[in-house]
């Protein structure tokens, strides 16, 4: 029943939560609803005509095109649907629209003694409002939490209660000051230092009123104050679960966009997230052609100056993921046209995250197109464009290998390969090998490994990876940069990993330090972790080996074979010689005269050498 169109569109949402908007031809929107996974909701559209309502088959009769918009959660889905559907009255939600208004946090910072209130509409009288909020019960039991740590009035009454010199009960069970009480003393800049504290907790700086309340949940343990500690620690439980205020919406913001940008190879995409009177409205994408090897910061300022130039309305602020090279020299020619707008880099707070959801929208669209274009449905997983935005990389790494050297003392050397394909492990694909060259020489073993490695890949026998990251520093990926030129593999792009800083090493001698919660250097870690784990059970199982091997080479009836069988039945010398002769015999298959003489043999070792254990 749907149309071609229509199915296209589906098969592009992706697997996220977020808003989608059905149109018709012309284009005008018909029907807005949100997900929590768009991929599925989608593809509930393409059901036989006689399993859907009759509704919603009226609705596909009409719908010729599907767009969508990503957020960072179905709560702010929930929100940015009720907001689009105000703003589009849409024919098919009409009789399904809620216009259920969320609770804001109210603070009348314009009042001698601000309160603390929640409302559930919003106006322009000079207080600041936090929301919106969709889990109303959540709020209420973290505001009380917070009134602990900023015990700020709540009262309507206030002037009745200064008159009468005489607190509320909320100031005898410490949840407020008591600015209204003589004998509280509370100082102007006292209770004005609290206000701000509240105000900077719900503006996103948690972290502070996290501290604050577990250094309070210790020392009550430790006076033994149980009670009281668990009444903190509930407080604590109920601060992870409150929700901070939603990403698409907040009052009293002025115009802005939230600029995105996505690149791929030749193509790019720019997502343009529009926010107005505070709240986000739409999204529009516009497709870069001509972008090879151009870096972030180019697309960027190619982007805004193309587009802004010819916008008929452009807000009054454009929040960029990169500096602009030529921001005033844009500004400037906008302002002849009569309109003032400023290009700023978001760095922090609510437009930082908002050009992130940009990016991630960019990204999707970016994808979707080329995946209409080439015929294929295949994603990349949001990890991997993580780690080509945050190494300049012109493609999606979406074939990751890594090299790791484990030794000790030089003996044992070994490497091993991890791979990762599309942000998850490829197994199949893992390496390891002994190396051949001499003494504990970390860089030439890292020359070896990459070396005999990439001989592989460019005789075809293993596919090209995108990305290659060694475990190490400068003189690791030089060595790595060498074997990869020898086997006429240059071009690969090649990273390190600096264990103690982990800072990313380039080529070059540049050094980059990612954000220690970002997406592209959990990646890394996660890569080079998995290679020491593999590198390290291999050489733990040579050393293992060669102790066995060296204490039993003497033992009349014990070859390579029956070393091998002790080995796996055992695991070490020490658990060979506390065995008795018949459970050598029983677990590792020896025939029992040879087990007699293992044991009698291992037994003279010790008697020889004292406790020696492991001693060859």
């Amino acid at each position: 029943m749907a149309k071609e169109s229509f199915r296209a569109a589906v098969d592009r949402l992706p697997p996220r939560p977020g808003v989608y908007l059905m149109k018709d031809p012309r284009g005008r929107v018909l029907y807005v609803g949100k997900a929590n996974r768009l991929d599925q909701r989608g593809r509930n559209y393409l059901q036989p005509a006689d399993a859907l309502h009759p509704r919603t088959r009226k609705l596909l009769q009409h719908a010729e095109d599907l767009d969508f918009i990503v957020t960072g959660s179905e709560a702010e889905a929930l929100v940015l649907e009720a907001t689009l559907v105000r703003e589009h009255r849409p024919y098919f939600n009409v009789r399904l629209k809620d216009d259920k208004s969320f609770p804001w946090i109210r603070i009348s910072v314009g009042e001698e003694v601000p309160r603390l209130s929640l409302t559930r509409r919003v106006a322009s009288d000079g207080s600041r409002y936090f929301g919106p909020y969709t889990d109303a019960g959540a709020l209420r039991a973290t505001l009380r939490a917070l009134r602990r740590v900023f015990p700020l009035r709540t009262c309507a009454d206030f002037a009745a209660y200064r008159r009468a010199d005489r607190p509320c009960l909320n100031y005898h069970v410490r949840r407020c000051v008591g600015p209204c009480y003589s004998r509280a003393a509370v100082a102007p800049g006292e209770y004005r230092a609290l206000v701000d504290g509240l105000t900077l907790f719900l503006s996103g700086k948690q972290e502070a009123v996290r501290e604050r309340l577990a250094g309070e949940m210790q020392r009550a343990a430790a006076q033994r104050e149980y009670e009281r500690a668990a009444r903190l620690r509930d407080q604590l439980a109920r601060l992870e679960r409150v929700a901070p205020a939603q990403r698409m919406a907040e009052p009293g913001e002025r115009d802005a966009d939230a600029v995105g940008v996505a690149w791929q190879g030749q193509d790019a995409c720019a997502a343009v997230l529009q926010v107005r009177g505070g709240r986000v409205l739409g999204r529009q994408t516009r497709f870069l052609r001509g972008a090879g090897g151009s870096p972030p910061a180019d697309l960027v300022s190619q982007f805004a100056a193309q587009h802004y130039l010819r916008a008929p309305a452009p807000p009054a602020e454009v929040w960029l993921p990169e500096a602009l090279a030529d921001a005033a020299v844009l500004e400037a020619a906008l302002a002849r046209d009569g309109r003032r707008v400023r290009f700023k880099v978001a760095r922090r707070g609510r437009a930082r995250r908002l050009v992130e959801l940009a990016q991630e929208n960019a990204t999707l669209a970016l994808e979707a197109h080329l995946a209409s274009r080439a015929g294929r449905r295949g994603r990349y997983q949001r990890a991997v464009y993580d780690l080509q935005r945050a190494l300049g990389l012109a493609e999606p790494p979406f074939r990751v290998v890594c090299f790791d050297i484990s030794n000790l003392s030089g003996m044992d050397a070994v490497a091993s390969v991890v791979v990762a394909e599309n942000g998850r492990p490829r197994r199949s694909g893992y390496r390891r090998m002994r190396m051949r060259a001499v003494g504990p020489d970390d860089f030439a073993m890292m020359r070896e490994a990459v070396g005999r490695y990439g001989a592989h890949v460019a005789g075809g026998e293993i596919p090209r990876p995108d990305l290659v990251v060694v475990d190490g520093g400068i003189g690791q990926v030089g060595a790595a940069r060498e074997a990869l030129a020898a086997a006429q593999l240059g071009e690969l792009a090649l990273v390190g990993l600096a264990k103690r800083e982990e800072t990313v090493v380039f080529p070059d001698g540049r050094l980059l330090s990612l954000p220690r919660r970002g997406g592209a250097l959990r990646s890394l870690q996660r890569l080079r972790d998995e290679a020491h784990r593999f590198a390290i059970s291999y050489n733990r199982k040579l050393r293992g080996k060669r102790t066995v091997g060296s204490v039993l080479d003497g033992v009349p009836g014990v070859g390579p074979a029956r070393r091998r069988a002790l080995l796996a039945a055992f695991g070490s010398v020490a658990a060979v010689r506390a065995a008795a002769p018949e459970e050598l015999a029983r677990r590792s298959g020896v025939p029992r005269p040879i087990a007699e003489r293992i044991a009698a043999v291992l037994r003279e070792g010790e008697a020889e050498g004292g406790h020696g254990g492991n001693a060859a």
